[in-house]
């Protein structure tokens, strides 16, 4: 026999010695477990019985300390209220005791027993209500628990007979189970044996495992020995346990210098210490994690030289055990902010140079249509002296190119006036049906010229009147229809209105989508050019264009002013057949306007009127002077505002014509002079004459106190006009002198703080998660707020500029709203 098979045998041997030990010490087992389940059974019976005879013994403990209070003078109610709640404690152990839940089962226990907790219960609330109410009731206790007294008993009897019945049945229940149990436990025996086999393979496989996991922790290691990024591990204490080389390099500390101590003073920056501080202890506490597994966030870190860096953080938790730990992920984004900077820096400044620009655009055709004034006025004077025919028609020449090079300028103007961001809307209500009218007789010679007939209508239900910014439409429409006739050969051009499907309201009247088409039989425009015509210095190529000038703004300018009106505008065309036009404008019903009588809408009332004539421009006051004495009036001129103020002071005028930009004194100082003086133009209507026709500027002008505008280059009819309007005996009665608006800087300045502090919390209301672009709109609307003597609500613009900083969402609340409330309780804005 070879020794491995000794080696079997002697261990299959003490296999089946163990075995049969293990047998007879289970058999053992289960023979005292039979006698101790007998004899705990027989206890649980003694228990019963005990319980049962006790409930009667309480029963009449009680019924004594109720004799016993009736016969004294003084009740003890005390004792008797103790003996009701041991009582009342027996029955609801036997009404509701595991062990007695057999009973319950048994009719002849659960009757009585019902009754019994019946009638406790209805003399809970006499027990436990007044004395004085327990002592009446003394009578209606005994009275009670003399008819509980036979149910007592009748529940004592059946339950010892359920007992001793089931007792029996118990013990042989358990014997059976007892026995079974045994060979159960043989069975488990040999189970536990192939156990054992499976323990020591599975040993096995814990031990390989353990060297694959450690295998694993040497690379995790090394990972992070070579991350780039900073990795810190600590507990929910803020204390460090992990410190990666990359974050040695990045903080400058060495880990054996920070292990163990706390993360909140070795990195975290002072203005951020508090909020790091009380984010840990609501983490701690179970609360809100607002950045842990959040993905990245950008804050400021410290390196152990006190520099403050920008840098981009990750939080992520994790159990080791029992404990909770915090992974944090961090990078210096130094270098990415400096650039990041450098390119809005460069943003910044490329804006600014677009703007630069535009504004110098729009100050050049300003500063144009001055010698442009000189020209085209002097050009109206001298048509109307004795020429010859060759030099009326070199005057004639000359004035309609003067005037097509005003038409460029004015292109110009509004091009730059978009880019500038200076423009505006105006409504007002007009017919239009009369506006395409008016339109349509201004264009009729120019359709004659080229044989063509100009016709409009409406489609479908007419609008009468409504509210649209009518210059600006006026403009696109004078475009679109001068554009159609100058394409079409004697041929149709058709403007139609359509009223769309309705919109919403935007201030309370009805509003509706209005359409325009206009239609030509024209050349039509190729399918290539169709998606260029709407852009700047875009001219068509074709033939019939030749000879005819053009700068190709119109169509730009066209869609500028739709779209600024929150309309749409295209085009559609078919080569040789023609084009179509159409525009989209949102507009409102409205109702006719009042009417009102119109003082000298001719040329000038009866007489000569004294007229001051305020302009530094020697060639535009010559022009002016020219036209008012061909009118028949009196001219007395002043070169600049100063000399104005000073020809005011000492004779009445009927009217002044007022320039804006002179030397010494402009023309908005010079009205306020004379507005707040006491000489005898104070009430004398003031018009202003200036080339800057912007609507803006126009409203300044009004603001400043002035009555009316013209723009240059002056015209002899809108001269007439004004002082039809403002010099006739009707006019100076209806039309009273203006109230004097002082428009100076500061003017400006409350106006743009009350637009951008509403404009803040507008923006705060949307909770935006912005946190450096909340404190840096918060701080600088706090600094308004201070010159514009706003204390509260700097205080609090203060407090959201904190709480946006520390990146505390609930402190960024409350701050909001106290800024709110602060903002509506303050006064108008005044220098602080």
């Amino acid at each position: 026999m070879s020794r491995r098979n000794r080696f079997r045998q002697g261990g299959r041997a003490i296999f089946f010695g163990v075995a049969l030990v293990c047998m007879v010490a289970i058999g053992f087992l289960a023979v005292e477990i039979v006698r101790e389940l007998r004899l705990l059974n027989s206890a649980n019976s003694d228990n019963v019985q005990w319980t049962l005879s006790q409930a009667e013994v309480e029963f009449l403990e009680m019924r004594h300390a109720l004799d016993t209070a009736r016969r004294q003078s003084e009740p003890d109610l005390d004792r008797l209220i103790e003996e009701f709640d041991i009582f009342y404690s027996r029955i609801s152990t036997l009404d509701s005791g595991a062990l007695y839940e057999s009973l319950r089962d048994i009719p002849e226990f659960a009757e009585p027993m019902q009754r019994i907790r019946q009638t406790l219960d209805d003399l809970v609330p006499l027990i436990d209500g007044p004395r004085a109410d327990l002592a009446a009731g003394l009578p209606r206790i005994e009275s009670a628990l003399a008819e509980s007294r036979a149910d007592l008993r009748d529940l004592a009897t059946s339950g010892l007979y359920h007992f001793a019945r089931q007792s029996d049945s118990q013990r042989i229940s358990v014997a059976v189970t007892l026995s079974r149990l045994g060979l159960l436990t043989a069975v488990l025996v040999m189970v536990l044996v192939f156990l054992l086999r499976h323990a020591q393979n599975a040993s096995r496989q814990t031990e390989r495992r353990g060297h694959e996991l450690a295998a694993a922790y040497t690379r995790l290691n090394t990972i992070l020995d070579t991350s780039l990024d900073a990795v810190l591990v600590a507990d929910l204490r803020g204390d460090i346990q992990q410190f990666n080389p990359a974050a040695e390099r990045i903080f400058k500390y060495d880990a054996q210098q920070v292990i163990g101590r706390n993360i909140g003073g070795l990195i975290v920056p002072d203005h951020l210490r508090d909020a790091h501080e009380a984010g840990m202890a609501r983490m701690r506490a179970g609360g809100e994690r607002r950045v842990i597994g959040r993905g990245r966030v950008r804050l400021d870190a410290m390196r152990s030289t006190g520099e403050v860096f920008p840098a981009e953080l990750a939080l992520e938790t994790a159990h080791t055990g029992s404990e909770e730990i915090i992974i944090g992920f961090l990078r210096d984004i130094s270098h990415r902010v400096t650039s990041e900077n450098e390119l809005v820096e460069a943003r910044d400044k490329a804006l600014a140079g677009e703007k630069a620009k535009a504004d110098f655009l729009a100050m050049m055709t300003h500063e144009i249509r001055t010698p442009l004034n000189g020209v085209l006025g002097n050009l109206s004077l001298l048509e109307e002296t004795t020429l010859t025919p060759v030099q009326s028609r070199y005057v004639h020449n000359m004035a309609v190119s003067g005037k097509l090079l005003m038409s460029h300028v004015d292109a110009v103007l509004d091009i730059a006036r978009f880019e500038s961001g200076a423009t505006g809307l105006r409504a007002e209500v007009v017919d239009p049906g009369r506006l395409v009218q008016d339109i349509l007789d201004s264009q009729t010679s120019a359709a004659e010229a080229n044989g063509n007939r100009l016709h409009w209508a409406w489609t479908g239900p007419v609008a009468d009147w409504i509210r649209v910014d009518a210059s600006r439409l006026q403009q696109v429409l004078v475009n679109l229809v001068g554009n159609a006739i100058k394409f079409t050969r004697n041929g149709d051009v058709q403007v139609e209105l359509e009223q769309g499907e309705p919109v919403d309201p935007a201030g309370g009247e009805p509003g509706f989508w209005l359409d325009i088409r206009i239609i030509d039989t024209g050349v039509g425009i190729a399918e290539a050019d169709l998606d260029r015509i709407f852009e700047d210095f875009q001219t068509s190529g074709c033939t019939q264009d030749q000879g005819l000038p053009g700068t190709g703004l119109g169509l730009g300018i066209a869609r500028r002013f739709v779209q600024a009106m929150g309309g749409e505008i295209g085009a559609e065309s078919t080569p040789g057949e023609g084009s179509v036009f159409w525009l989209r404008l949102p507009v409102r019903a409205a109702q006719p306007p009042r009417s009102k009588g119109r003082v000298g809408t001719g040329a000038s009332p009866a007489g000569p009127r004294s007229i001051l004539l305020v302009e530094d421009n020697e060639i535009n006051l010559q022009l002016a002077r020219d036209m008012l004495h061909l009118m028949g009036h009196g001219v007395s001129v002043a070169r600049n505002g100063q000399e104005g103020v000073a020809a005011a002071e000492v004779h009445r005028f009927d009217l002044i014509l007022m320039d804006i930009r002179m030397p010494v004194m402009d023309g908005l100082a010079a009205t306020r002079a004379i507005r707040e003086g006491q000489g005898p133009n104070r009430d004398a209507p003031i018009v202003a004459l200036s080339a800057n026709v912007l609507p803006q500027a126009k409203d300044r002008f009004i603001a400043g106190g002035m009555s009316d505008f013209l723009g240059k280059p002056l015209m002899k009819e809108e001269l007439s006009q004004v002082i039809a309007r403002f010099c006739s005996d009707a006019a100076r009665e209806e039309v009273p002198p203006p109230a004097l608006t002082l428009d100076d800087p500061l003017a400006a300045l409350k106006a743009r703080y009350l637009e951008e502090t509403h404009a803040l919390f507008d923006w705060l209301s949307t909770k935006p998660e912005a946190w450096t672009e909340i404190a840096d709109r918060a701080h600088r609307i706090a600094g308004s707020a201070a010159a514009f003597g706003h204390p509260d609500l700097r205080m609090a613009l203060l407090s959201v500029e904190t709480a946006a900083e520390a990146e505390d969402a609930q402190a960024l609340a409350l701050a909001v709203d106290e800024a709110r409330q602060a903002w509506e309780a303050a006064p108008a804005p005044c220098v602080a």
